[in-house]
């Protein structure tokens, strides 16, 4: 069967398809870092709590941790919706026909992050009273966003290859995984590894921000959060060999060779990579942090040039006709600028009631 027959017509834009690709690369870029935030925050809280299980008192890492977990969920899911709205826009008959094919585990999803949400609040709010078993809460926790990474990855590597549509056919439950696409193992792992790292760096930053109070530990904070923050890094450029790999030649072809930018801003991420884990090894928290976000951006880009790349080849079936619309388009202008002012009022409401709590 042609898969092209069975891609939905597009609807129509509102504004140019330039109006909408940068906010979707931003919005995505910004959940991504999120999104490593709190799984890295949960791989830490569970490492640290295998460590000192032991210990009569409890961790203050740790503690510090799960007053912050919670909000870091709710900012991440929040943030998500903005880019998965972008994506429905712009490709909207590609990520509709993937979320049917895989429905089971797309409809899931929203289950899922409900339980690993209230687990991390009962993390927080019964800290000291849960004694060992927080290690269980908080585990529980992350296997579930862990398993919720998978599903997303899934869902746009089925989004981006209408060629396997058609296995619809054969298994019409709505449970088809994209296995036998190369890429989708290293595709998941380094999401995965980013968010040890992530996990690594939140850890070096709180201990720099103990230092600066004069807290005891601090040092043992910064370097061990760096060491682990470099040497998972150093893996991930073994994982993005092997994403490389995966890739088809003719996806390769296009996106080195006729792009203009994206080899450009793949060398760099590699260096800004590079540079990061040697600022990690000198325990230079802050520059690590800087180049860590640097290439997390333009990996982004490159990612999204990988995109394309695949779908050139169903692009022309299904191009997108404009129609410029000004008035909804000045409507969502201010929406967004509304969004934004609304959310930094909810960062400063949070951060002072987390100052009120410590005092």
């Amino acid at each position: 069967m042609d898969p092209t027959q069975l891609i939905p017509t597009p609807d129509i834009l509102p504004a140019p398809w330039g109006f909408f690709y940068p906010l979707l690369i931003l919005t995505f870029s910004l959940h991504l870092i999120l999104a490593n935030i709190l799984l890295g925050a949960g791989f830490l809280v569970l490492w640290r709590g295998i460590r000192t299980r032991t210990n009569a008192i409890p961790d203050s890492l740790s503690r510090e941790i799960s007053r912050k977990w919670p909000i870091t969920i709710a900012f991440t899911v929040n943030l998500g919706v903005a880019p998965l709205l972008f994506l429905q826009v712009l490709y909207g008959q590609f990520i509709y026909v993937s979320s049917v094919l895989m429905a089971v585990y797309w409809l899931s999803i929203f289950v899922l992050i409900i339980i690993a949400y209230y687990g991390a609040y009962l993390y927080q709010i019964h800290y000291d009273r849960l004694g060992g078993a927080r290690i269980w809460i908080a585990g529980i926790s992350v296997l579930i966003l862990i398993v919720v990474g998978f599903f997303f990855t899934n869902s746009l590597l089925l989004m981006i290859d209408p060629k396997v549509w058609p296995r619809y056919f054969q298994e019409p439950g709505g449970s088809l995984i994209h296995w036998a696409e190369p890429s989708l193992i290293p595709r998941y792992l380094h999401f995965l590894f980013a968010s040890i790292a992530a996990g690594g760096l939140i850890m070096a930053l709180m201990g720099w921000r103990q230092r600066k109070k004069g807290e005891p530990g601090a040092e043992e904070h910064i370097r061990q959060g760096l060491v682990l923050y470099g040497c998972v890094t150093l893996f991930q450029f073994v994982i993005g060999a092997w994403y490389l790999g995966g890739l088809p030649g003719r996806v390769l072809s296009q996106v080195f060779f006729d792009s203009s930018w994206a080899f450009p801003a793949f060398i760099i991420s590699v260096m800004a990579g590079g540079v990061s884990v040697l600022f990690a090894f000198a325990k230079m928290p802050l520059h690590t942090t800087a180049c860590a976000v640097l290439t997390t951006l333009l990996m982004v880009l490159f990612r999204f040039q990988v995109r394309s790349a695949y779908m050139a080849p169903y692009a022309e079936q299904t191009r997108v006709e404009v129609i410029t619309q000004y008035g909804p388009a000045l409507v969502f202008v201010l929406a967004l600028v509304m969004g934004i002012a609304v959310i930094i009022y909810m960062l400063r409401l949070a951060l002072r009631a987390n100052r009120e709590t410590r005092l």
